[in-house]
């Protein structure tokens, strides 16, 4: 219906902006990454929108890129994600990074959000999982406190799958498992390599 508004930054903050179209003030939520990267008030800006219709109440969402708004439509087809919670979601981290955290299966980044259960992390991870990475049925995310996230998160960064993490990590764990972060990513690299 509106895909985008064009106009003067009238008022931002890290919730909403308020953009002036020829006269008429439009209130655009937005995310706190959107917010950190609006121009000065009083300045042209082109928001890319969503509205959103719901019972007797009409909002509209912006975002300043198709990556961040795409994604924000990819969140609220999940069952149970509604548009604040999919724009509370994106604030979190940039776009490029929660789909990265997302193809991780990092079910405690989203868990951390208000609302978000491990049930729900866990069916956004999969509903999500043929758009952002191809995983198969031992890729699905786990939520096991006995890895070490950080060293997870470390080796997921250099480009190992999912699986092979967990695997190297709970081989290195069983050996030792007062290990910290540091040595368990050198011994679990030694099992990757």
């Amino acid at each position: 219906m509106i895909e985008f508004l064009s106009g003067i930054l009238h008022k931002k903050s890290p919730n909403y902006s308020i953009i002036d179209v020829n006269g008429v003030g439009y209130k655009v939520n937005c995310s706190i990454n959107c917010y950190e990267i609006l121009p000065e008030l009083n300045t042209k800006v082109v928001f890319l929108i969503y509205f959103h219709i719901h019972d007797n109440n009409q909002e509209l969402y912006g975002f300043l890129d198709e990556d961040e708004r795409y994604l924000f439509k990819m969140l609220i087809g999940v069952s149970g994600i509604g548009p604040k919670t999919a724009i509370n979601m994106l604030s979190t981290v940039p776009p490029d990074e929660f789909k990265n955290r997302l193809i991780a299966g990092e079910v405690k980044m989203l868990t951390s959000l208000p609302g978000i259960g491990p049930k729900t992390a866990r069916r956004i991870i999969v509903e999500l999982k043929d758009e952002f990475g191809k995983f198969d049925s031992e890729d699905l995310p786990v939520e096991d406190d006995s890895l070490n996230n950080d060293a997870y998160s470390a080796l997921r960064s250099l480009g190992f799958g999912p699986k092979l993490i967990r695997d190297a990590i709970s081989d290195v764990m069983k050996e030792n498992n007062d290990l910290d972060t540091e040595n368990i990513i050198k011994k679990a690299l030694q099992l990757l390599k």
